[in-house]
């Protein structure tokens, strides 16, 4: 999938989603959703995308708190998030958005052979640790999601160093800007991911889903 890490109001989608709640009501509408799922997050400073800053996405490197961290995990300094926030206890939380569920499929398009092999090797180790087996399906985290396991990483490496993060997985429902999912589609999308990814439907600690109706 191309990314949305260019400035500028986007128009549809989840975009435009994640753009109108962070600066709609200073975020708190938004807060609240996340809070709802996760009692122990606190107010929330958000911090990307803001309209004062064009609408600028925040690259992992660039996130307050983390330039000391360590991403020698990865080929570079990390993704683009769609939406960065850090509450009144320092938890910094990595929001994810989606429209609709075929924006959750993608694919590693690292072509050096070294950045593959450190993408793979940091992704085996994330799974084994989420699910204390081997049963790592490469191709899921690889190919098919490889999006959500690259986020699933970064959170689990952020957090073995000691970082106060948590990633939000922030689903748009009943879009009428674009693709409309409803709530059931994403529950058994989500299911059916998890299981094939780490073995149980369960949503993975540290890991808020947020399913955001706007229809």
């Amino acid at each position: 999938m191309p990314s949305n890490t260019s400035k500028g109001r986007g128009s549809k989608g989840s975009k435009f989603w994640m753009q109108t709640l962070v600066n709609l009501d200073n975020g708190n509408t938004l807060s609240k959703a996340i809070q709802t799922e996760d009692n122990s997050i606190g107010d929330i400073k958000w911090l990307s995308p803001l309209k004062n800053d064009s609408y600028g996405e925040l690259k992992t490197k660039q996130i307050p708190g983390l330039g000391k961290a360590d991403f020698s995990f990865w080929p570079d300094n990390g993704p683009w998030w769609d939406g960065v926030g850090i509450d009144d206890k320092g938890c910094i939380l990595l929001v994810e958005a989606k429209g609709h569920v075929a924006e959750t499929k993608t694919k590693c398009a690292a072509s050096s052979k070294i950045s593959r092999e450190k993408i793979c090797k940091s992704m085996q180790e994330v799974h084994d640790g989420l699910t204390n087996s081997h049963n790592y399906d490469e191709e899921a985290w690889l190919n098919k999601y490889y999006q959500l396991g690259n986020r699933l990483t970064f959170l689990v490496k952020l957090r073995e160093q000691g970082f106060n993060v948590k990633l939000v997985l922030l689903n748009i429902v009943d879009d009428p800007t674009h693709i409309a999912t409803n709530l059931n589609a994403w529950k058994r999308h989500y299911d059916e991911v998890f299981q094939i990814m780490i073995g149980t439907a369960k949503c993975p600690s540290n890991v808020v889903m947020v399913n955001f109706d706007v229809g």
